[in-house]
């Protein structure tokens, strides 16, 4: 079953809709192969920005779908250690949120004694706009029921976001931790952007997010990471300023918010088409689309030159044009992109099996050979016999190098990890010339590098990087060298 249509009431043999006991708990573990399950608590932005039906396909479509008028919210649970219960760590408590996981997630959290608690272990929240914080009076009182002398909500959020929340919602106060000198009721802890913190077995990184004209301070994205898997949670976002990029390299799962289809930035958010450039900047192979609305897009109808969606579509709809778009590009298979639904469950177990896989050498390496590393790098190599030419592309998260070389030849003392090859001579000066070297890792757990160095005369460097990458793909490299080229004197 595909990863876009699992959901907790379907995995087979899960239990996740009612734990009777701690047992039944303990089996549902054994079918997170990878540690770490995130479900799509809810995908919808602020009701109003949705239109009326008889303007919105996609304000019917939510209409119709009385049990899921859900705002976006996802929740993240993780085990690490055999016996250990699970943490679900909770992002985002708008409109509908507490229904949804109560109704699919009643099971005992690690901290209730109930055997039918939904509450989170931890609660961050990305800014305080209502479609965000709605309902978190009505999660602190659920809370406040379960165990009344120990249970306190645990809230990670900028400081800005705080104090904003406690203004919108003054009912908090007199329940808030910080202020009082019981655990009964809300415990806040202030974060700062770019810097890390820990929830349970989560590493965290906030990401100072801009919302445009509307944007609250203190907003932010975030980062989680479990071990070596990366999840970023990215809705309600114009901008990121100032953003290390290379931090979002690579996710194994990105979620983005995305009003509109078409560019609007006066929603204050990235639209599909933004999404679109992202997933590939990111390298990110599997994204979810939330809090989409759409309907801005229909001002693009006053003009009759566009050849884009002029309207608010639906969630088939939506996912048809992404289909069409990923296939015109050529990145059908390389990228998936879904429209997340309320209760869709990503697990990452194929990613996870593909990562793990064997290098087969029974299958032909070819002339082209493509090597994504692990940090910022995407490689493609291609041998053109014909011309006794090499290209070379070397892509990062803003920039595109085009190499072209000629006489390309291996090592001339055995080594086939040592690739040289040699400038073309143009009109008034010749090209930079290549040098490749793999030098594998020492441990089969640890990293292999690629050093690329792209010089003029051996003295100046147009391109020069150690590039990381995992030793499946160091090994592909090797007989790739070794298959498509003769030994050289050097």
């Amino acid at each position: 079953m595909s990863q876009e249509h699992i959901t907790l009431k379907n995995i087979e043999d899960s239990h996740l809709t009612n734990f009777p006991d701690a047992t039944a708990m303990e089996r549902t573990t054994t079918i997170i192969q990878d540690q770490l399950m995130v479900r799509i608590n809810g995908t919808l932005p602020d009701i109003s920005t949705l239109g009326t039906e008889e303007k919105s396909e996609r304000a019917a479509e939510v209409k119709k779908q009385q049990d899921t008028n859900t705002n976006t919210s996802c929740s993240l649970f993780a085990k690490i250690e055999t016996g250990q219960k699970m943490f679900h760590l909770l992002v985002d408590i708008g409109q509908g949120v507490v229904k949804s996981i109560e109704r699919d997630l009643g099971f005992r959290s690690s901290s209730s004694s109930s055997s039918t608690s939904f509450i989170p272990d931890a609660l961050v929240i990305t800014h305080s706009h209502e479609d965000h914080v709605k309902e978190l009076p009505k999660l602190v009182n659920q809370v406040h029921q379960e165990d009344k002398s120990k249970q306190s909500l645990k809230i990670f959020c900028t400081r800005e976001c705080r104090d904003q929340i406690i203004k919108k919602l003054p009912q908090l106060t007199e329940k808030t931790n910080n202020n009082i000198d019981n655990n009964n009721g809300v415990s806040f802890s202030v974060i700062q952007p770019d810097e890390s913190f820990q929830i349970g077995p989560f590493s965290i990184m906030p990401i100072l997010a801009d919302h445009g004209d509307n944007s609250p301070a203190g907003s932010v994205i975030y980062i989680v990471k479990l071990l070596d898997r990366k999840i970023i949670i990215g809705w309600d976002f114009l901008s990121l300023p100032n953003v290390n990029e290379n931090l979002l390299w690579k996710p194994d799962l990105l979620i983005l918010g995305t009003q509109t289809y078409n560019p609007h930035p006066e929603t204050g958010m990235i639209c599909v088409s933004d999404a679109y450039n992202l997933v590939r900047r990111w390298n990110a192979k599997e994204c979810y689309i939330v809090h989409y609305s759409g309907l801005n897009d229909f001002k693009e109808a006053s003009n009759q030159w566009f050849r884009g969606p002029v309207k608010a579509m639906t969630t088939d709809e939506l996912q048809s044009v992404i289909n069409s778009h990923l296939q015109v590009t050529g990145d059908n298979g390389k990228f998936r992109i879904t429209v997340a639904k309320e209760g869709m469950v990503w697990t990452g177990k194929e990613q996870q099996q593909q990562q793990h896989q064997v290098y087969d050498e029974s299958k032909p390496i070819g002339k082209v050979l493509e090597i994504e590393s692990l940090q910022k790098y995407i490689l493609k190599i291609e041998n053109i016999d014909r011309d006794h030419k090499l290209k070379l592309i070397v892509e990062d998260m803003v920039n595109r190098f085009n190499f072209e070389f000629v006489r390309p030849t291996k090592d001339g003392n055995g080594n086939d990890g040592i690739l040289y090859a040699e400038g073309e001579k143009g009109m008034m000066a010749k090209g930079p010339q290549l040098r490749i070297e793999i030098v594998p890792s020492e441990s089969q757990n640890e990293s292999s590098t690629i050093k690329i160095r792209v010089s003029k005369g051996g003295k100046k460097d147009v391109f020069k990087d150690d590039i990381y990458v995992n030793n499946i793909d160091a090994q592909r490299l090797r007989r790739y060298i070794k298959e498509n080229f003769v030994a050289g004197t050097k």
